[in-house]
């Protein structure tokens, strides 16, 4: 279960970064970085702006697209834990009301299980080292999955809402 959880964690954090690589073409707050003022600002401190901002995504122990990845796999559990709730008052015709003390339950359980899954130790480092030289098939076979995982989650909290007992 850990290493599964941790694939799909190393493909959340690839599609994140990609996305922002994507996202560069048409971003135009780069646009802020040709001023002829801050080019020679960077030039004179040796920066090259566009790398180290690169650079501060791609990081995957302290990189922007390496949080958003780990937040989105808290969201995922969440949304799992969400499903099962729903699911269970739908199943067990409860009228289920959800109180604060419920809800900062469901809170929890994201962060704990991803703590000893994902973050514990910086466990998610050594396996994002391990799949970095996996071979590119095995990858490609690997991020499909990861993605169906994804859409699956979701469509088991979407679904999720179709056997309550009560509507929204």
């Amino acid at each position: 279960m850990e290493r599964f959880w941790n694939i799909v964690h190393y493909f959340v954090y690839r599609g994140v970064y990609k996305f922002y690589l994507l996202s560069n073409k048409i971003n135009p707050f780069k646009l802020i970085h040709r001023l002829p003022y801050l080019k020679r600002l960077y030039e004179k401190q040796g920066i090259n702006i566009r790398n180290s901002i690169d650079e501060a995504f791609k990081r995957p122990d302290i990189g922007l697209s390496s949080i958003w990845a780990g937040a989105i796999m808290y969201v995922l559990v969440l949304l799992i834990c969400f499903g099962l709730v729903n699911y269970y008052s739908g199943i067990m015709r409860l009228d289920f009301t959800l109180k604060l003390s419920h809800f900062l339950v469901l809170l929890s359980i994201p962060f704990v299980i991803n703590h000893f899954l994902l973050f514990k130790q910086n466990k998610y480092l050594a396996y994002f080292k391990e799949f970095e030289i996996i071979p590119k098939e095995e990858k490609k076979k690997w991020a499909w999955l990861s993605f169906l995982i994804i859409i699956g989650i979701l469509l088991f909290f979407i679904g999720s809402f179709v056997c309550m007992s009560y509507r929204l």
